[in-house]
């Protein structure tokens, strides 16, 4: 954690979210993977900076990924996000240590499961988006949509919840 990542906090959230969607959109099923991981990593180590009352008291400890969902959480991430941080994890390395690696509809199913309550905001942000694009009668149920563009949902789902939670800790006092 000793490397200093641009936070949602410095930079504006929108260009992020346009970088990050770059990154899934533009990759194969494997970049797609890691490097949704690696954006939502880079959130959940934001978390762990922002909470910390001294971030460079743990620089040169050596956490793993696992490791930094049991710190956020410890420092105040809600528990609700560990089942899909963890599923990300899993899913990565996954496509990190397997050729034949891909996206089925059992990740999809999975993804969606760990996402918990986060799910609802994916949802309702699938049927704003087509309402408003005029799009809602013939678009396609997000459970009937490709695995790979469910995963997707759940990589922008999770990704965008995080970018929240930094911002929101950035802001706590975390002195009193």
């Amino acid at each position: 954690m000793s490397e200093e990542p641009e936070t949602s906090v410095r930079m504006g959230i929108d260009e992020k979210l346009q970088r990050f969607n770059q990154a899934l959109l533009g990759e194969d099923e494997l970049g797609a993977v890691v490097r949704g991981h690696i954006y939502i990593e880079s959130e959940l180590i934001d978390f762990i900076r922002a909470r910390l009352p001294n971030p460079a008291g743990i620089k040169d400890l050596e956490i793993d990924y696992y490791g930094r969902i049991k710190l956020a959480i410890a420092l105040g991430l809600d528990e609700s996000f560990g089942p899909s941080l963890k599923f990300v994890g899993t899913l990565r390395n996954r496509f990190a240590h397997r050729l034949d690696a891909a996206i089925g509809k059992q990740d999809a199913d999975a993804f969606e499961k760990a996402l918990g309550p986060h799910k609802a905001v994916t949802s309702e942000a699938f049927k704003t988006a087509h309402i408003k694009r005029g799009t809602f009668e013939t678009t396609v149920a997000i459970k009937q949509q490709e695995p790979r563009d469910r995963v997707t949902l759940g990589f922008v789902t999770l990704w965008a919840a995080m970018a929240v939670a930094v911002y929101q800790a950035a802001r706590l006092d975390i002195t009193t």
